[in-house]
């Protein structure tokens, strides 16, 4: 950014007109982290704490956001985080929570994942839980702990609004992967078919997860695994998956054995990852036979 250029949009963060300081801090957002400047964080920080026209303290916290993680100091996700819990304005809370998660993990600090959760599960406007579980969700592995999964998946139960249980459910997807403890627990305390496919229709990386569970001592945890795995498509079309998949075709609980059939019958494999099944498992293992078997009728 010019020196002059910057210069400018201070002077007009300052203007007594309200309109003149909102595209001011719209205008200095839509340059990103290149406006991330010390002075430049300074005085949008001022404006969404203090200015009294909601439409400049929305302003601000968006720009805030657009800089992501640039302008993530302390005084910024401390000032994100008063708004987010005590502005009036319904719009200025959802942009502070959307800002917060778009600085990444470096905001997922206890206070602020504190702060999302309360406003994920009390704020009276949707939008703004939606916008706390969207925060959650972009924050990645660096939120994913039992308070933040908790209540993510009680929005998921309870919150009256579907593009709330979506955002949520969306949230549990990025970040159940990076806690197994606590996806055992979600697959054991929710299970309908449409929550789980809400969660993990869009999260590949959860497979290496719901891999591991297949041996899980429940039979419960192992079925809604299979399930899982089945609605994944190719992300779970892989030699590993395949493999854990024929073992539960010799499981102990028939629920189990039969849904593995299923998805075994259904999963999008390449002819190389039955090539690679085949390769891999020994004449003497005892899923041996069920590998031969279902690679002739995959191969046809």
């Amino acid at each position: 950014m010019k020196e002059g250029t910057m210069k400018e949009y201070l002077t007009q963060l300052q203007n007594s007109d309200s309109a003149v300081r909102q595209r001011a801090a719209w205008d200095l957002g839509a340059m990103g982290s290149v406006a991330a400047q010390p002075e430049v964080i300074r005085a949008l920080t001022e404006r969404l704490l203090r200015d009294k026209a909601w439409g400049v303290r929305h302003a601000a916290a968006r720009a805030l956001g657009a800089m992501g993680a640039a302008a993530a100091t302390p005084e910024v996700i401390q000032a994100l985080v008063e708004r987010l819990l005590r502005d009036k304005a319904g719009g200025v809370r959802r942009v502070a929570g959307l800002a917060l998660g778009k600085m990444g993990s470096v905001a997922a600090q206890p206070e602020v994942l504190e702060a999302l959760t309360e406003r994920l599960l009390r704020d009276k406007v949707w939008e703004v839980r939606s916008a706390a579980a969207k925060a959650l969700g972009a924050m990645g592995e660096a939120a994913a702990t039992r308070e933040v999964i908790q209540a993510l998946s009680q929005c998921l139960r309870e919150d009256e609004d579907w593009v709330v249980r979506r955002a949520a459910a969306w949230a549990l997807g990025r970040l159940l992967p990076a806690h197994p403890e606590a996806l055992r627990d979600f697959l054991r305390a929710l299970p309908t078919p449409k929550a789980l496919k809400e969660v993990f229709r869009d999260s590949p990386g959860a497979v290496p997860a719901l891999r591991a569970l297949l041996s899980d001592p429940d039979p419960k945890i192992r079925l809604r695994a299979v399930w899982v795995l089945g609605w994944m498509g190719e992300a779970a079309a892989t030699p590993e998956v395949v493999r854990a998949l024929l073992a539960r075709r010799l499981d102990e609980d028939p629920n189990v054995r039969t849904a593995a059939l299923k998805v075994l019958r259904r999963l999008p494999v390449s002819s190389e990852t039955v090539s690679a099944v085949l390769r891999d498992i020994r004449g003497d293992e005892p899923e041996a036979a069920e590998a031969t078997a279902w690679a002739l009728e995959r191969l046809g």
